[in-house]
């Protein structure tokens, strides 16, 4: 009978321990819900202006605007409620078996003799021994579940938002291109564009005339120049020598064909009737 007694002691205490450590616990974190609206709070401009000359040699002031506008974006602002508890399944089903056993082990009168089988004792014990796995199992697993839920509250995030976009400067402009000492002056027209062809070649009849510097143009290398245009920073491109007018070689051409004699001018004169310019007769001359 003492050992009836324990035992139902025993089951209902573990009964009770299972219970106070199976309970459900619910943690709650804030999180941005969806966007509400936005709202522009103002733009700022700034520009850059630059110098520039395309492939065409036709310079102007380009000018380069970045267009930055503050917006007030509002979201909801939502709640996630986590709930974890046990398996319920398993943890009823330990229950119920672990008090089935405690029930069966009650009904032993506990004054069986050692030769006979008592019954409801054994399956009480058989019971309460199946009943650990699905306890054990309730106890170290857990089901997760989340719901959203709206506040009712509103967050506000400001931000920048920037866009670029390029424009040529308008209206007539002072500018000036040089090249070494030498320069050419004059006003745009009113798109603010100008022509730069003609006073390049201008520049360099008047600069370039030696023949060091008339043999670099010849093998193709490149010109520097400086363009300044009004309200705008000097700009430094180079003119492709393939640009300059023909008549810029051919005169150069001339004077040094006739200083040459016996078989240098027999040569330069054949270099002449293969070239279709001046500048191939000169470079078909020199690279002999």
């Amino acid at each position: 009978m003492r050992a009836t007694g324990s035992s139902r002691v025993g089951v209902v205490g573990l009964a009770a321990l299972l219970l106070s450590h199976t309970g459900c616990s619910t943690t709650s974190e804030y999180v941005r819900g969806p966007r509400l609206r936005e709202v522009p709070l103002g733009e700022t401009h700034r520009d850059t202006l630059e110098s520039v000359v395309d492939a065409s040699y036709v310079g102007r002031v380009a000018v380069k605007r970045t267009t930055c506008t503050e917006v007030s974006t509002e979201f909801s602002k939502n709640r996630i409620d986590t709930t974890t508890s046990p398996p319920m399944d398993s943890l009823l089903a330990g229950l119920a078996m672990l008090g089935g056993g405690g029930l069966l082990m009650s009904m032993s009168d506990g004054e069986s003799e050692d030769e006979d089988i008592d019954l409801p004792m054994t399956l009480g014990v058989v019971l309460a021994l199946a009943s650990i796995y699905p306890l054990v199992t309730a106890l170290t697993d857990e089901d997760v579940t989340r719901a959203e839920v709206a506040t009712g509250e509103v967050e506000a995030e400001r931000s920048q938002r920037c866009e670029d976009r390029t424009f040529a400067l308008s209206g007539p402009l002072h500018w000036s291109v040089s090249l070494g000492a030498a320069k050419r002056t004059g006003r745009t027209g009113k798109d603010g564009a100008v022509a730069l062809r003609q006073p390049l070649s201008e520049l360099v009849e008047q600069a370039i005339t030696d023949e060091a510097s008339v043999r670099r143009l010849v093998a193709g290398r490149g010109i520097g120049f400086r363009l300044e245009l009004e309200r705008a920073p000097a700009a430094d491109f180079r003119l492709d020598s393939k640009a300059l007018p023909d008549s810029y070689f051919r005169r150069f051409a001339d004077a040094y064909g006739r200083q040459l004699g016996g078989g240098e001018r027999a040569r330069f004169e054949n270099c002449e009737l293969i070239g279709k310019s001046a500048r191939e007769t000169l470079e078909c001359y020199w690279s002999q």
